[in-house]
């Protein structure tokens, strides 16, 4: 058994130099890379995914897996892994491998002119692309042999153990008691802060991103800070996690969250066992798990009144814009709701509405009862219906976000469901250490060491609802959230 063990790991060794150089082609395309040699190098890519998916999908390979899987001697974490590793393979070892590379080479084109389409706002370049992209998902999922629907595979790809039942009484909660909230805090007619639209250089914001990665114990021994359209974060290994921010000079806010909310998804990264680096285990986790450690870094921490306190002073001698406003009224201008045409600048509150107009599309979309000409037309119906806001721009509507050029339909539900995890692990981290006391004393390790103990040493070894049980005795419970934000916000704006 031990040769089987030894050829297991070796697979796995290589299958993780493949996914680095994949990672770092990926990441030097969307930040540093020249645009001129996009075209080439997707075709490399493709090229190299095409190697990488030789070696999994080989014979020899899934036979090996398949004996560590059977065997039972073999230890319960290597198990966990190889099942895991075969329930990704179903999902590609049928497809032939011309039509994989062919796939994944479409993935990288439909990026580049998604980009392009956005900046120039154009949503006729980008439609015959997303209606291939389309076309390939669905043509790939029906390799897998599964009978269920295609859109319920892909939630499940994404957040294993989700389905559209799942999803559908989780947005139904959310609708139910996130609406009325939003209605009462409408009535109160208060206009968006001045605070949100100063003006801000990109060298100022720059340096304030400096304070913050020493306040969230962000090390460029182990990090870096780039520029792209699309703010991500990327997992090379675990001494390697990168994010990327985009600096808008008339909304300097969103560089500030959209750094501290990717910095949190580098963290969970630069903190899972060691004994995993190299293994799947390493990068396994749920995208639902992921996006809980994001958000709750981004709003539950990065919006509270404890994590500005001992840094606000530094940030007004950067942002000398800043100088007539309080700490308090910087406070409430980050944390106040109204409706935005933009998700990732949306409120905590309207968020999860943004991610369901989404959800709905997706689902729709996969079911076919809504034809892609249609979309701009249908995004700004829901918009209206759920948000009371109307697109002024392709670019603000349909072509905002990335996720479809790459075929990531399933991944959205994961960004509300990530938030409302993100409660209660927040809930449960709270019973030992005194959060607000941590951020007021600048201890942020503290909170980072907390959730390594918790959540981050795992890497994907559980489930998030096997994790819930685990750590909190308890199953995963979307109360936390509604109370969470109902508590907040009332406070905020003094409802009755």
């Amino acid at each position: 058994m031990n040769e089987i063990i030894d050829k297991y790991h070796e697979i796995q060794h290589k299958k993780a130099a493949y996914d680095l150089a994949l990672d770092t082609l990926y990441w030097d395309q969307l930040t540093i890379a020249p645009k001129k040699g996009q075209a080439y190098r997707n075709q490399m890519i493709a090229v190299l995914a095409g190697e990488s998916f030789d070696l999994e999908t080989a014979p020899e390979s899934i036979e090996i897996i398949e004996k560590v899987c059977a065997d039972p001697n073999v230890d319960a974490i290597t198990k966990i892994e190889a099942k895991q590793i075969l329930k990704d393979l179903d999902r590609i070892r049928h497809i032939p491998k011309k039509e994989y590379v062919e796939f994944v080479q479409l993935m990288g084109d439909s990026e580049i002119i998604w980009e392009k389409a956005k900046l120039t706002n154009d949503w006729d370049l980008f439609k015959p692309y997303l209606a291939k992209v389309i076309d390939a998902v669905k043509k790939t999922v029906a390799y897998r042999k599964s009978d269920l629907p295609v859109y319920e595979q892909l939630l499940d790809d994404f957040e294993p153990g989700s389905s559209i039942a799942t999803y559908d009484a989780f947005f139904n909660q959310v609708k139910d008691n996130l609406v009325p909230l939003i209605q009462k805090i409408n009535e109160k007619k208060i206009k968006p802060h001045e605070i949100l639209s100063l003006r801000v250089s990109e060298e100022k914001q720059r340096k304030v991103i400096e304070l913050l990665k020493k306040k969230l114990f962000y090390s460029d021994d182990t990090g870096y800070v780039a520029t792209s359209v699309h703010p991500f974060s990327s997992g090379f290994s675990i001494n390697d996690n990168r994010v990327t921010v985009a600096y808008h000079e008339e909304m300097f806010t969103s560089s500030i969250f959209s750094f501290i909310h990717e910095v949190g998804h580098a963290t969970y990264g630069g903190q899972v066992n060691p004994e995993y680096e190299g293994r799947h285990l390493r990068s396994s986790m749920s995208y639902g798990m992921h996006e809980s450690q994001s958000r709750m870094y981004e709003n539950m921490l990065g919006r509270s009144k404890a994590f500005w306190e001992p840094i606000y002073p530094q940030m007004v001698e950067i942002v000398n814009e800043l100088t007539p406003y309080s700490l308090d009224e910087f406070i409430f201008a980050i944390n106040q709701v109204g409706s935005s045409l933009i998700r990732t600048e949306a409120d905590e509150v309207t968020y999860p509405l943004h991610v369901l107009i989404r959800y709905e599309i997706e689902k729709a979309l996969f079911a076919d009862e809504i034809n892609i000409d249609d979309l701009p037309d249908i995004w700004a119906q829901k918009m209206e219906a759920y948000l009371q806001i109307i697109p002024d721009s392709h670019s603000t509507g349909v072509l905002q976000d990335v996720h479809w050029s790459g075929g990531a339909f399933g991944y959205f539900p994961t960004y509300a469901l990530g938030s409302a995890y993100s409660a209660q692990w927040y809930d449960h981290m709270n019973k030992t250490l005194n959060i607000e006391q941590a951020l007021r004393e600048d201890r942020f390790d503290l909170i980072n060491d907390h959730l390594k103990e918790m959540i981050h040493q795992y890497g994907g070894l559980y489930t998030s609802f096997e994790l819930f049980e685990k750590v909190c005795q308890k199953p995963f419970d979307p109360t936390y959230y509604i109370d969470y934000l109902i508590d907040k916000y009332t406070k905020i704006y003094d409802l009755q």
